[in-house]
Parts: structure tokens; C-alpha cells; sequence
């Protein structure tokens, strides 16, 4: 792992591993916005850190591991794979995230980020479980 894949780790390891709210200002730039985890709402540092304290609410501090990377001059995009234990102390579980990011001087400048929420909230009980499945039958969700 090199250059902007190493601050992409960096990220996950301070703002979600650690909770380190303030990294979020360390780390991304104070007047971006990101794209893609909210769907059709942009999100900039402080509705990150409201996301990362809410989810917190949700989950015991999370292991992540970006597990694939590739790098593009200012780009790095990433695989990133989440173990979590739900604070009901609940079945830990495993979802996925993609990312898509543009550093500047050491700091986050544009992303664009997806992650597997289906299968987040299907593992808190918060949907039930196969919810694409049953959606994929035409079956509506009670």
C-alpha cells in the first residue's frame, strides 16, 4: 500500500476504527462534499461526523480493511470490507463498501462512496433478512 492508499486507510482506521471525530477535520478538507452513502444527499465533514457518531450508536467500534486498492495520480478507489458487533451484542457481521477518492495535500478533496446498507441493517434486524431477495420476487416489505 502506498501514497493515497495509505491515507485512505488512515481514514478508516482513525474516523471509524478509533471514532477520532476530529480526523474528519484532519483529514477532508472543511468545504467538500462527498457523494453516494445517503442516497441523493451530499454529505460534508459535519454530517459525516454525525453519520460516524450514529452508526457508533448502532456498532461497536468497527474493524475495517481496505482489501483492494488501485491508484490513479490523485485517485484511490478501494474495496473495504467492515466486521461489526451490533451493540445488542447481536451476530457480528461482515458488509462491503466501494470508494472513490481525490486527495489534495494529504486531505480528502472529492468522494464518492457506496456500502452495502441492505445487508448492514438486514444483520441488526433493523430489515428482515434476503430483503433483496424478497424485492427481486416482488414481494413488498412489511
Amino acid at each position: 500500500m502506498t501514497g493515497n492508499a495509505k491515507l485512505l486507510q488512515e481514514w478508516y482506521d482513525r474516523v471509524w476504527q478509533q471514532g477520532d471525530i476530529s480526523a474528519i477535520d484532519t483529514l477532508m478538507r472543511s468545504d467538500i462534499t462527498t457523494d453516494g452513502l445517503v442516497p441523493g444527499m451530499q454529505i460534508g465533514p459535519d454530517e459525516f461526523k454525525l453519520l460516524v457518531i450514529t452508526l457508533g450508536e448502532l456498532i461497536y467500534p468497527p474493524v475495517i480493511n481496505v482489501e483492494k486498492t488501485m491508484e490513479d495520480g490523485d485517485w484511490v478507489s478501494g474495496f473495504i470490507t467492515m466486521q461489526a458487533e451490533p451493540r445488542d451484542r447481536a451476530t457480528p457481521f461482515t458488509c462491503t463498501a466501494m470508494t472513490f477518492v481525490r486527495f489534495e495535500n494529504g486531505r480528502i478533496v472529492e468522494a464518492y462512496n457506496t456500502m452495502d446498507f441492505i445487508r448492514f441493517f438486514e444483520s441488526l434486524g433493523l430489515l428482515p433478512a434476503d430483503t433483496v431477495a424478497l424485492l427481486l420476487s416482488g414481494q413488498p416489505l412489511q
